[in-house]
């Protein structure tokens, strides 16, 4: 089976993937999965630069071996990474390129920027450090988790408490609020708008809710979409069983 390439949304890091590896591991499954550690994420710091979308991609770079078969799978602001790297002609740090088998893009940001408030919201880095601050707070915790998640009784406390530490530990929280932007998208567009995609959203997504789904459509009509009846944006947390069987599903949809 192919190698797969993981990429977590923003405030996040590997605690996101975690049920869905145990899951993987418990049913002895062959699936090799790979999570770039990336800066400014899992408490590592972020050195200042004029191409965060460079480092990043030099990082999740540094995991491919080209010879081998890969399907990269990006939530959220994981899924602009992986745009931004395809927009880069998914280059490796020596140089050269390799090709994908499969690009699965999750509930990613990018082509609602122009219709939602949150993004012109976040300009502000006051506002950004805010926000984060109020994710992070354990006194706001219950707000966010019934905000964030749909059944909440279904993840790990321990999962669910190093979620919102993560946020509080996330030095690049605030820089893809000036990353991805309309220009930035309209860039990307113009670039990759014949590619093949395979787009997966939540029905029930309330934080990139999927009426936005039909820009995707119009913006990658090659693309393949799916919408799942019960997901909210993070099934891999509070939906892992049936997550890991779409996921399965998903990535041996030729």
């Amino acid at each position: 089976m192919s190698e797969i390439l993981m990429l977590h949304g923003n405030g996040g890091g590997k605690t996101r993937f975690k049920p869905f590896l145990t899951h993987i591991h418990k049913r002895e499954m062959s699936l090799s999965v790979h999570v770039p550690e990336l800066s400014g994420f899992d408490g590592r710091p972020l050195e200042k630069s004029n191409d965060y979308w460079g480092l990043f991609i030099k990082e999740m770079g540094s995991l491919i071996d080209p010879t081998k078969d890969w399907v990269l799978y990006g939530h959220g602001i994981g899924g602009s990474m992986i745009l931004e790297w395809a927009y880069r002609d998914f280059i490796l740090p020596d140089g050269s390129h390799f090709k994908p088998k499969k690009i699965v893009l999750h509930a990613i940001i990018g082509a609602s920027l122009h219709k939602r408030f949150f993004p012109q919201l976040m300009k502000p880095l006051w506002i950004r450090h805010t926000m984060k601050g109020m994710i992070s707070n354990p006194i706001l915790r219950p707000l966010w988790v019934r905000r964030l998640f749909r059944d909440p009784s279904r993840i790990p406390s321990k999962i669910l408490h190093r979620f919102f530490d993560d946020y509080a530990q996330s030095e690049a929280f605030s820089v893809f609020f000036d990353m991805i932007d309309v220009p930035w998208y309209n860039k990307v567009r113009e670039k990759l708008s014949e590619e093949e995609f395979f787009f997966i959203w939540g029905e029930r997504e309330r934080i990139i809710k999927s009426k936005y789904l039909d820009l995707w459509k119009q913006d990658f009509p090659n693309s393949d979409f799916v919408v799942v009846p019960e997901w909210d944006h993070f099934p891999m947390l509070d939906e892992v069983e049936d997550f890991t069987e779409k996921m399965l599903n998903f990535l041996s949809h030729e």
